[in-house]
């Protein structure tokens, strides 16, 4: 059960929909499959179509990246939020989860950098990539999914239709 609740009866008020609106889920879906192959994206993290929040206001948000992908042992594959606002994110902890068809990669880490590699497998055949974590927002603003080859290669990574991002606001700064 959420703990920021609606407790007023009678008249909608500034608060109430404050209340419900901050316990409602950014969700966001990729529309179009992105492929990153040498000659055409390859190592330059590029935006994820569909892959973008609306504007997260001031706050401490927990977060959810899952990513079904594709990348070969040649080409390794990296993933990035690209903030919309500068000084944006004061503070992110995260953990990355990269899976292939015989185990799983995990690491963790910090970081209050725009575009920062959360998730960064240099040969990995990943097939499926999780992130999650916590990170504060000081300035109002969007973030954007990025991807990339690892290593430039011939062959394609990509990020398959229906990936999805989700972020909630836990608190308020």
């Amino acid at each position: 059960m959420a703990k920021n609740l609606v407790k007023q009866e009678g008249a909608f008020t500034k608060e109430s929909r404050s209340i419900i609106n901050n316990n409602h889920s950014d969700v966001s879906l990729c529309t179009t499959q992105f492929d990153a192959v040498t000659g055409t994206t390859g190592t330059t993290l590029t935006n994820v179509v569909g892959m973008v929040t609306d504007s997260l206001g001031a706050g401490t948000y927990k977060f959810r990246v899952t990513i079904p992908c594709v990348a070969t042992a040649n080409t390794g594959i990296k993933f990035a939020l690209k903030w919309g606002t500068a000084s944006m994110i004061t503070s992110a902890e995260y953990e990355a989860k990269a899976f292939t068809a015989s185990g799983v990669v995990v690491t963790r880490g910090t970081t209050a950098t725009d575009a920062a590699l959360l998730l960064d497998s240099a040969a990995g055949v990943v097939i499926l990539a999780e992130i999650t974590g916590v990170f504060v927002v000081a300035i109002a603003g969007t973030l954007q999914l990025q991807a990339a080859q690892h290593t430039a290669h011939a062959d394609t990574v990509s990020v398959y239709v229906n990936a999805q991002m989700q972020f909630e606001k836990i608190a308020t700064n």
